[in-house]
C-alpha cells in the first residue's frame, strides 16, 4: 500500500510541471511568430507559403554541357508579404538529364562533377556522357514552403533558328505551331505567315524551326525568347512567339534560346495603303486660313487590308513654310501666300525595312497623301536683299521704309545666294570661301574659307547648305550650326533642290549625272547621259519625285524604290518625255501639283520655248489588285510592288515666249498660286532697251497663254528674279540699268524701280549687274 502511495506522488509531482510548462511553451510561440493566417492555428503572418522560381513560363532551354543560373528565387506569406528565407535548396527531377547545384541552383546540362579526386571543387564543370535529350523538372524550397517547377530543357546545341511558314507535317518536320510543342505554349493567336504582313493591332504566333546540324529538333528545344531589332513595331508576349503589331514595316527578329542569340527571320506590319488629309474648312482639297490662325489638320491612315492606322509619325510638308508652316497639329500661316499641304510616311521614321531588305510586303517604302491647296489672304511687305556676281556689295531693302540704303561691304564676290527658309541667314558661295549675312542686323555673321565653291540648295528646316567645289571637283553637304562637312560626293554640281521635308536632295551634275542624297539611302549615282543629259532639277508636287530637264528629254524619277535584277533602285525612272533639243533649260513645279514648267533655248541667241507638262494619266500598279489612275496630279498612296516599275504619265504642250532673244535661260519662277511664271533671261551682245519680262498662264487643259511685261527705262534683259511671298510683286534684276524693277502682278506692269547702285568689281566707274536676288515678307499690312 506504501509503494502505492509513493507511485503515485511521484507521478503528481512530475506531471503537474510538465503541463506547466507546455502551457508556457504555447504562450512563448504566439509571442514570436504573430497572428494566425486563419483563426488561431495553421500557418502565421511571417511564415514563408509559397516560393516563386523564375522562369514561370517557358522554362529553360540548354545545349548540352551547357550551364545556366536561376535567379534567388522569391518567397511570401499568407498574405502576399515577401519573406525572407536565409537557405534555398534546388532540386532536379532527373539529375541524369539536369544536374543541379542543390545549393545554389546552378544547372548542368549532363552532369556536375562531383568528388573529384584532384581536389577541383564540386560543381565547377559541367560534362554529358549520354547526350540523351529530355525534361528536367527544377524546384526550390525553403523555410518549410516549396516553388513552382521550372521546366528544363536539355537538347544537342542548336546551330540555327529559323521562321518560316506553319508546318503541315509535324512528324517529319516539327515547328511551333505543332501540338506537341504548343502544349507547353497555349496561344489562340493564328500562325505567322512570313509572306503576308500583320495589321495594326492584330497578332499572330512566329514559326519557328530549331536545328542541331541538319537535325530538326524544335520539340526538345524549348522555348525561345524573341525581339526585333527595329523598336516600335511589334511587341512579343513571353515565350509564345505571339507578336502584336505596333506600327508599319519589317524588321529583323532575334531570337534567343540556350544561352545564344540568333537572327532568326523578319516579320512584317501592314504598310499604309492610303492617306487621306482633310481639315474641317476644306472644299475640294482647297481651304482658306487667315494669317496667326490653325486650321486642324486630321490624317486617315488605312493600311492595305482596310485596317485604320493612329500613331504613326507622319511627316507634313508646306511648298512654302515661311508662310504657311504645317504640322500634325494644323496648318498655322503666319504671312499671305498659297501652299501645297501633304502628309508622308517616309522611311525610317515611318514603315521602315531594314536596308536589304527595302520594298518587302510594301514595307521600307514611302507613301503619299493627297494634296491640300492651302491660300491665305492678305499684303505683306518685303525685304529684299541685292547682290551680284560682279560686286563684293550687298544691298538690304526694306520696302516698308521706301529707302534703299548704301551698299553693304562682303568680304569676298559672291557667285551665289541662297536665303534659308526661316530667313534668318543668306548663304553665300566664293571660290575663297562660304559667307554668312544675318538678315536681322544685316552684317557678316561668319566666313569659311574651307568651303569654297557655289552654293545651290539650302534645307527647308535651314539646318544644311549644299555647297559645289569645282576646283576640288566635290559636291559638300554642311551643317550650318557647325559649319563642318557630313557628307561629300565627287563631282561638280549644276543645280540642286530638297524635297519639302528637308529628307531628300537631288543634285544634278556637269557630267550629266543626277545624285540623289538622303540619310537613309546615302549618295544614289544616276547616269542620264543616254536620256537627254542632266541641266536642272525640280521636285514634284507632291514630293514624289523629281524632274531633271535634260537636252532632249525630261527625266522623271520616282521616290519609289523597286528591284531590277535583284539589286534595289532607290529612285527609279518613272518616265521619260521627250521634247524638243536645246542648249539649255530651267525646270520648276508648280504648287497646284498639274504643272511642270520647262523652259529651253534651242540656240544661242534664239527664243525660249515653254514646255508645259501636265500628267493626265499617272498610275500605280498595285500588280495583282490591278492599277489605280491618277488624273491631273501624280500618284500618291502607296508605292507600286517590289518589282513593278512606278509610273508618271505625262503630256507636252508648248508654247514660244514671243520678242525674247537670248544667249540663256537663268530662271522660271511660277507664283505660290500657280496662276502664271515668269521666266528671265541673259542679253544677247546685241541686246537693246525695251525687253520684256515674259510671262505663262498654265490652263486647266491644254496649252496656256503667255504674256509680256515691257520693262522701262533701258533695261535690256531680266537676269533674275523673285516673287514677293503674298504673290502681289515681283521683283526682277535687269542688264542694261543695272536696277530691280518691280511687276504688280494684278495689271502686269512694271509700277516701280530699285537702283541698288552695286560697285562693279569689272567696272570702276559703273554699277554690276543684280543677278542674285532674296526675299523675306516683312509683316501683313492687310487682310
Amino acid at each position: 500500500m506504501q509503494r502505492r502511495l509513493l507511485s503515485l506522488f511521484v507521478i503528481l509531482f512530475f506531471a503537474v510541471p510538465v503541463g506547466v510548462s507546455l502551457s508556457g511553451c504555447g504562450g512563448s510561440r504566439s509571442g514570436s511568430s504573430g497572428a494566425f493566417c486563419n483563426g488561431t492555428i495553421g500557418p502565421r503572418v511571417g511564415d514563408a507559403q509559397s516560393i516563386v522560381l523564375q522562369p514561370t513560363v517557358g522554362g529553360v532551354s540548354l545545349g548540352f554541357t551547357q550551364t545556366s543560373s536561376v535567379t534567388t528565387p522569391t518567397a511570401t506569406d499568407c498574405q502576399g508579404n515577401a519573406v525572407t528565407i536565409a537557405k534555398y535548396t534546388y532540386a532536379s527531377s532527373n539529375q541524369n538529364i539536369a544536374d543541379v547545384n542543390p545549393n545554389t541552383g546552378s544547372i548542368c546540362a549532363g552532369q556536375w562533377n562531383r568528388n573529384n579526386a584532384s581536389g577541383i571543387p564540386d560543381y565547377t564543370f559541367c560534362t554529358n556522357t549520354t547526350n540523351v535529350s529530355g525534361v528536367a523538372e527544377l524546384t526550390a524550397s525553403g523555410g518549410g514552403a516549396n516553388s513552382n517547377k521550372v521546366l528544363v530543357y536539355v537538347h544537342p546545341q542548336i546551330t540555327a533558328i529559323t521562321l518560316g511558314a506553319k508546318s503541315t507535317d509535324c512528324v517529319n518536320d516539327p515547328a511551333t505551331n505543332c501540338p506537341a510543342y504548343t502544349a507547353t505554349a497555349t496561344t489562340s493567336a493564328p500562325a505567322y505567315d512570313p509572306n503576308t504582313c500583320i495589321s495594326f493591332n492584330q497578332s499572330a504566333q512566329l514559326v519557328a524551326r530549331f536545328f542541331a546540324g541538319s537535325s530538326n529538333i524544335t520539340y526538345s528545344a524549348g522555348h525561345a525568347n524573341f525581339s526585333a531589332q527595329t523598336a516600335g513595331l511589334v511587341t512579343f508576349e513571353n515565350t509564345s512567339g505571339v507578336a502584336t503589331a505596333l506600327a508599319p514595316g519589317t524588321t529583323i527578329v532575334t531570337a534567343t534560346i540556350a544561352n545564344s542569340t540568333s537572327t532568326a527571320g523578319l516579320i512584317s506590319v501592314c504598310p499604309p495603303k492610303t492617306i487621306t488629309i482633310s481639315t474641317p474648312n476644306a472644299v475640294n482639297g482647297a481651304v482658306t486660313v487667315n494669317p496667326n490662325n490653325t486650321e486642324p489638320i486630321t490624317a486617315t491612315v488605312k493600311d492595305i487590308n482596310g485596317v485604320t492606322l493612329t500613331g504613326l509619325n507622319l511627316t507634313y510638308t508646306s511648298t512654302t513654310p515661311v508662310s504657311a508652316p504645317a504640322s500634325s497639329t494644323g496648318i498655322a500661316p503666319v504671312f499671305p501666300g498659297t501652299a501645297a499641304i501633304n502628309a508622308f510616311c517616309l522611311p525610317p521614321n515611318c514603315n521602315p525595312s531594314p536596308y536589304g531588305n527595302v520594298g518587302f510586303l510594301g514595307t521600307g517604302k514611302p507613301v503619299a497623301s493627297n494634296t491640300l491647296l492651302s491660300t491665305t489672304p492678305g499684303n505683306s511687305s518685303t525685304r529684299l536683299w541685292i547682290g551680284s556676281t560682279d560686286s563684293k556689295y550687298l544691298v538690304p531693302v526694306d520696302l516698308t521704309t521706301g529707302v534703299v540704303p548704301s551698299p553693304t561691304a562682303l568680304p569676298y564676290t559672291p557667285n551665289s545666294m541662297v536665303l534659308s527658309q526661316n530667313g534668318a541667314t543668306i548663304f553665300m558661295g566664293s571660290p575663297f570661301g562660304l559667307m554668312t549675312f544675318t538678315t536681322a542686323s544685316n552684317t557678316i555673321a561668319s566666313v569659311s574659307t574651307t568651303l569654297q565653291g557655289t552654293v545651290l540648295a539650302v534645307s527647308p528646316d535651314s539646318g544644311t547648305v549644299v555647297i559645289s567645289d569645282s576646283t576640288r571637283n566635290q559636291i559638300s553637304v554642311v551643317n550650318t550650326a557647325t559649319s563642318t562637312v557630313t557628307s561629300t560626293f565627287t563631282g561638280i554640281g549644276t543645280r540642286a533642290a530638297y524635297t519639302p521635308d528637308g529628307e531628300t536632295l537631288y543634285v544634278t551634275t556637269a557630267a550629266n549625272h543626277l545624285l540623289v542624297y538622303s540619310a537613309f539611302t546615302s549618295w544614289q549615282e544616276y547616269d542620264l547621259s543616254a536620256t537627254g543629259g542632266a541641266n536642272d532639277v525640280a521636285v514634284a508636287i507632291p514630293s514624289v519625285g523629281a524632274f531633271v530637264g535634260g537636252s532632249t528629254a525630261i527625266n522623271g524619277r520616282s521616290y519609289c524604290p523597286t528591284t531590277v535584277a535583284s539589286r534595289t533602285v532607290f529612285y527609279p525612272q518613272a518616265s521619260l518625255t521627250t521634247v524638243s533639243a536645246a542648249v539649255g533649260d530651267r525646270v520648276a513645279s508648280t504648287n497646284d501639283g498639274r504643272h511642270l514648267l520647262d523652259v529651253r533655248l534651242a540656240a544661242s541667241g534664239g527664243t525660249p520655248i515653254v514646255n508645259d507638262v501636265t500628267f493626265p494619266t499617272s498610275t500605280a500598279n498595285d500588280g495583282a489588285n490591278g492599277s489605280r489612275t491618277f488624273t491631273n496630279t501624280l500618284p500618291t498612296g502607296d508605292c507600286p510592288e517590289s518589282g513593278l516599275p512606278p509610273a508618271f504619265g505625262t503630256a507636252v504642250n508648248t508654247a514660244v515666249l514671243t520678242g525674247v532673244t537670248t544667249t540663256g535661260i537663268t530662271g522660271v519662277f511660277p507664283a505660290s498660286d500657280s496662276s502664271i511664271a515668269f521666266t528671265t533671261y541673259l542679253p544677247t551682245a546685241t541686246a537693246a532697251a525695251g525687253a520684256i519680262l515674259p510671262g505663262y498662264v498654265p490652263a486647266a487643259s491644254g496649252t496656256g497663254t503667255t504674256r509680256s511685261i515691257a520693262l522701262t527705262g533701258s533695261a535690256t534683259a531680266p537676269v533674275s528674279g523673285v516673287f514677293s511671298s503674298d504673290n502681289k510683286f515681283f521683283f526682277t534684276g535687269t542688264a542694261g540699268d543695272n536696277q530691280v524693277h518691280v511687276i504688280t502682278r494684278s495689271t502686269l506692269t512694271d509700277t516701280s524701280q530699285i537702283a541698288p547702285r552695286l560697285p562693279s568689281n569689272t567696272n570702276t566707274t559703273g554699277t554690276a549687274t543684280p543677278n542674285l536676288l532674296v526675299q523675306y515678307p516683312r509683316t501683313v499690312t492687310n487682310n
